[in-house]
């Protein structure tokens, strides 16, 4: 406060210095050389440095991981792994459908050794249409049906007896006189295959 002096003089220095003594609610600076800055605004001041200090750190180590890589780049390898993918996937489904069509074909036409059988068919030869049915398992079935005769349980009777258990065959549990699988709606045949 020393300072006040010059511009006060000593006796106008000395009331206002007995007045302020011991009074911690008025503080004396002197701001003219811009150097004074309250502790508070400091503190503050302190605080946004290292909040941006610790921004750029974490910036900085972003930036470094990507050093070196071209966006584009990678942006166009997602692209074809997401293309490759949806392509497996839609593949994998066709072919769930024809393993299912073959199936219910199987149902309709009984066999001694259904295993076999289900492997001679020439699955890229099947296709699934728009509207999800599949075309050529007909004419597949009737080849091997020709083919293959003494492999399918013919069932003259029209009893559910489907095959014959001392030759080896297996009883799949369906009548002849059922609906063809292979034109049932799909709740139909969702429904058929719970029965089974």
């Amino acid at each position: 406060m020393e300072w006040l002096k010059e511009f006060l003089g000593d006796e106008l220095y000395s009331q206002v210095e007995a007045k302020l003594k011991g009074n911690d609610k008025v503080k004396l600076a002197n701001l003219a050389s811009g150097e004074y800055v309250s502790k508070s605004k400091f503190d503050d001041k302190e605080k946004e440095l290292a909040t941006a200090n610790d921004t750029i750190k974490q910036l900085k180590e972003t930036a470094e991981k990507f050093d070196g890589s071209d966006i584009e780049k990678l942006r166009e390898e997602l692209k074809n792994t997401q293309t490759k993918h949806d392509a497996e996937t839609r593949q994998l489904k066709e072919d769930m459908k024809k393993r299912d069509a073959v199936d219910a074909w199987l149902d309709a036409h009984p066999t001694k050794h259904r295993a076999l059988m289900r492997s001679q068919f020439d699955y890229s030869k099947l296709t699934v249409g728009e509207d999800g049915k599949i075309s050529g398992i007909e004419e597949i079935g009737k080849s091997l049906t020709e083919s293959y005769s003494d492999m399918f349980v013919s069932n003259d009777k029209g009893d559910d007896t489907q095959s014959n258990p001392k030759d080896g065959g297996i009883d799949h549990g369906k009548s002849p006189q059922e609906k063809d699988p292979g034109k049932m709606s799909m709740e139909e045949y969702r429904a058929w295959r719970e029965k089974q």
